[in-house]
């Protein structure tokens, strides 16, 4: 939707799960020095000023990113998982300039020579913070850094650009959606995408964040069974697996309570790689600990 932006939200605990779950598969493809590509479906603005206006009156990142910080400044380096070093090797250059990394500029920090990497959105002013930052050097602790590979800019529906761009000519990757779910009729769309994405590019890793909401359970319920049931049929049976970490307990939000019923998010991956399972279980555990509500 035209309405939602991101910047609200910027670094809080559901950006947190999505960005490592992120890391984790992008540093996967790495491991191979064949090319990938990379399609992000609602791309976002790309990095975010934690000072500006929009994030600190939601203040959502004090109870994301910085308790995450906050967490492992206070444990044993020995205590915190390979998975956890992998995103904050990535987050914290941006993190001393007051600025966070979204998926977009992650995505944009792993690519090398030869990856090609597609980012969309359809909201005006959102596009054109995207189109600036796309072009900003990468932040890394030695320094800054011009980005490797090649990086496409669309804005288009989410939806219809990831079908149309499905498959892409370097036929190794990634799909990664991330749509708001304000809407509800964003469940049968998700749906109904990421299958005709699967039939199109059967070999790419299919990823999806998507939130906990109490009054949403049964359009997730609905949409992973149906993707998950999906992978299975035919001769390509495929594997999926998903991550679910809660924030809040969902039995301590009332069923009249006019807020978004947010208690947690999710994120799905279609066809994952090596070890991701054992990875998501690591990640969980931890983070269960950070946000221990």
């Amino acid at each position: 939707m035209l309405s939602y932006i991101h910047d609200y939200h910027c670094g809080n605990f559901a950006d947190v799960l999505k960005h490592i779950c992120l890391c984790l598969i992008l540093n996967s493809l790495c491991k191979k020095e064949k090319p990938f590509t990379v399609i992000d479906s609602h791309s976002g603005s790309g990095r975010f000023d934690l000072t500006g206006e929009h994030i600190t009156k939601t203040g959502e990142a004090k109870t994301g990113i910085k308790k995450l910080l906050s967490y492992v400044s206070e444990i044993k380096e020995d205590n915190i998982p390979e998975e956890i070093k992998l995103y904050l090797e990535k987050e914290n250059p941006y993190l001393e300039k007051s600025l966070y990394a979204g998926s977009a500029e992650l995505e944009r920090l792993f690519l090398r020579k030869g990856d090609v990497l597609h980012l969309n959105d359809l909201h005006p002013s959102v596009f054109e913070t995207l189109s600036l930052n796309s072009k900003m050097p990468l932040i890394k602790k030695e320094g800054l850094f011009p980005c490797n590979g090649k990086t496409f800019l669309h804005k288009e529906d989410a939806f219809k650009n990831l079908i149309s761009l499905t498959p892409p000519l370097v036929k190794r990757g990634l799909v990664f959606c991330d749509p708001s779910f304000e809407d509800a009729e964003d469940y049968r769309k998700v749906t109904d995408t990421l299958k005709t994405v699967r039939k199109k590019w059967n070999t790419a890793v299919i990823a999806l964040w998507y939130p906990l909401i109490k009054r949403r359970k049964n359009e997730t319920a609905l949409m992973l069974t149906s993707l998950e049931d999906f992978g299975k049929l035919g001769n390509q049976n495929v594997e999926s697996l998903r991550i679910e970490v809660n924030f809040k307990d969902p039995n301590s939000i009332s069923d009249d309570e006019e807020k978004s019923h947010l208690y947690g998010s999710g994120f799905y991956v279609m066809n994952p790689p090596w070890l991701l399972k054992e990875q998501f279980e690591t990640v969980r555990n931890f983070l269960q600990k950070v946000y221990l509500f």
